[in-house]
């Protein structure tokens, strides 16, 4: 059953990876890998990292095989709705974005009209059926950081994956090895999910070897077992802000006793968080024990942006949305080496 749409953004951020361990930038990349002069001027790198990116896209398909899905453009006024917002560049600021398209394929389906049921074609499995997704990268051209942002409608209809696999992929040649891509989320929104934020659950995860005294060759052959102690609180309204680190520092003081020894949940390999926030109707789960404890909340677009009949996002407005907030708010946490003008 298709699920009814609801609009997000994600956000993401990577450092080009030399296998030296030195610091690069985006420009030595280019330099070392994609053949650009090194007298080149930031405009002419950044043109060449476009074409970098767009090469799959323009040229016929990313094909991802794990997930069997492709990324393209479809070169075609006639099919492609959106052909007028075709990624394009800024080399002054080194931002790309526009709509692609993207879909699975190797499934056996039907394209049928549903006014008239006769109009019926079989699709193959090398056929893909495509759709519109905004995607928003910048590629500093004097940085090692980059940072992505990509719009799904829903959790089927979605090329999170996909984009992150290819974006790593396009800097993964020669020296530098595959890039790191961690989850990202602006302040802003951190402190807007925070405000009325519940705790819903804790869960604490590990595994533990073998550790059963017994002559049973079943228990002998297990190599070990998962330890899952889920904690959910009773008092619903359990404010995640005030009351986040208390709670979780209180049962982490608990422990599971083994056979062999008693295991403090601290020292637990996964902690994980539910959280549940009535203004924004969202939920959240996010690991406790991550880089900075990370916390990334789900940032629906209902509300922020136009919307279609369909209610998927307008993309002239979506592209506006997305401007400001990078310029507002996320360009001034990733590179606080730049003086920014905010804008109330």
């Amino acid at each position: 059953m298709a699920k009814s749409n609801n609009p997000k953004l994600e956000f993401f951020r990577f450092s080009i990876n030399h296998k030296t361990d030195k610091d690069k930038t985006f420009k030595d990349f280019a330099i070392e890998v994609l053949g650009v002069d090194k007298s080149a001027t930031d405009a002419e790198v950044f043109t060449r990292l476009f074409a970098h990116f767009m090469n799959a896209p323009e040229k016929g398909f990313e094909i991802n095989e794990r997930m069997k899905k492709v990324l393209t453009w479809i070169d075609d006024k006639t099919v492609n709705v959106h052909y007028d917002k075709k990624p394009s560049f800024n080399t002054s600021s080194c931002i790309i974005s526009g709509v692609l398209n993207a879909g699975p394929y190797s499934q056996d389906s039907i394209l049928s009209d549903i006014t008239n049921k006769k109009v019926s074609q079989k699709l193959k499995r090398d056929n893909s059926v495509l759709k519109y997704y905004y995607i928003f990268l910048y590629f500093p051209v004097d940085f090692t950081e980059g940072f992505f942002m990509v719009h799904s409608d829903n959790s089927e209809d979605t090329i999170t994956v996909l984009l992150r696999d290819y974006v790593t992929k396009l800097f993964k040649y020669g020296d530098y090895k595959k890039p790191i891509v961690e989850r990202f989320c602006p302040q802003k929104f951190q402190d807007e999910f925070r405000k009325g934020a519940t705790i819903s659950s804790l869960n604490f995860k590990t595994t533990i070897l073998n550790d059963i005294p017994s002559d049973d060759p079943f228990l002998y052959d297990m190599d070990g077992y998962d330890v899952s102690i889920t904690i959910t609180p009773k008092n619903k309204s359990m404010d995640f802000a005030k009351l986040g680190n208390k709670i979780i520092d209180v049962f982490s003081k608990g422990s599971f006793k083994g056979h062999k020894k008693t295991n403090e949940l601290k020292d637990f390999n996964k902690i994980k968080v539910g959280t549940r926030n009535t203004n924004t109707n969202s939920s959240k789960i996010f690991e406790w024990n991550t880089k900075d404890k990370e916390f990334t909340p789900v940032v629906y677009l209902k509300g922020r942006v136009k919307m279609t009949g369909n209610n998927s996002p307008d993309f002239e407005d979506l592209k506006k949305y997305c401007n400001e907030l990078f310029d507002d708010q996320i360009l001034p946490e990733l590179r606080p080496d730049i003086q920014m003008k905010y804008v109330d």
